[in-house]
């Protein structure tokens, strides 16, 4: 518990390498990722270029989200959201991590748009902790990841590299990732305001 009622079917992460298990308190932050497939309109990238991976050949990785949705809009869950899954380095944790099939620089389909954010709306109906509100413009402005919001998987990873040049975080190894690239990152504004969308609606 909670478990997306409305998911399309559960992959479920186990193992201390997926998952950390009732850890994930308070829940404030919604991070969006790209699958990044290499065949990025494969209409099984949830089971295949996530699961799989995760559970395959990088079975060994801490390397796990809550959710996937697919092109056409379907929802995928893999954790609850309770647990701590391994989205990022920095700010993993007190956050749900969505990815969304595809690769940079696509940006969500329709379906992946009115499905993704009816999930959303759910999570901070769920969550109240979660802000449906961006935190940050762009890669130049990343704004602070750590408040309650939605962002990405970039603009956290830009942020974490100022607060280390900034002696307010610790240092890490950081590779960079474009996830979930420049045509999601524009859809930002457009995600956030469909969730709340659907969350008046709900309420």
């Amino acid at each position: 518990m909670p478990w997306y009622p409305d998911n399309d079917g559960v992959f479920k992460l186990i193992g201390p390498k997926k998952i950390k298990v009732g850890a994930n308190t308070p829940v404030k932050r919604i991070v969006i990722h790209t699958v990044g497939s290499a065949n990025p309109e494969s209409r099984t990238q949830a089971q295949n270029g996530c699961f799989g991976t995760w559970m395959g050949e990088k079975k060994d990785s801490m390397v796990s989200a809550h959710f996937c949705v697919e092109r056409d809009g379907r929802v995928y869950q893999f954790a609850d959201t309770d647990d701590i899954t391994f989205g990022t380095g920095w700010c993993t944790g007190g956050s749900i991590h969505i990815e969304h099939a595809g690769n940079h620089p696509l940006p969500l389909t329709n379906d992946q748009m009115y499905y993704a954010t009816k999930l959303m709306a759910w999570l901070a109906a769920v969550h109240p902790d979660i802000r449906l509100e961006v935190e940050g413009t762009d890669e130049s402005d990343p704004g602070d990841p750590t408040k309650a919001c939605i962002t990405c998987h970039r603009f956290i990873q830009v942020a974490a590299k100022r607060e280390i040049k900034a002696g307010r975080l610790s240092p890490m190894t950081i590779t960079d990732k474009a996830c979930p690239g420049k045509g999601i990152m524009e859809q930002l504004e457009e995600i956030a305001l469909n969730a709340r969308r659907w969350y008046r609606l709900s309420q």
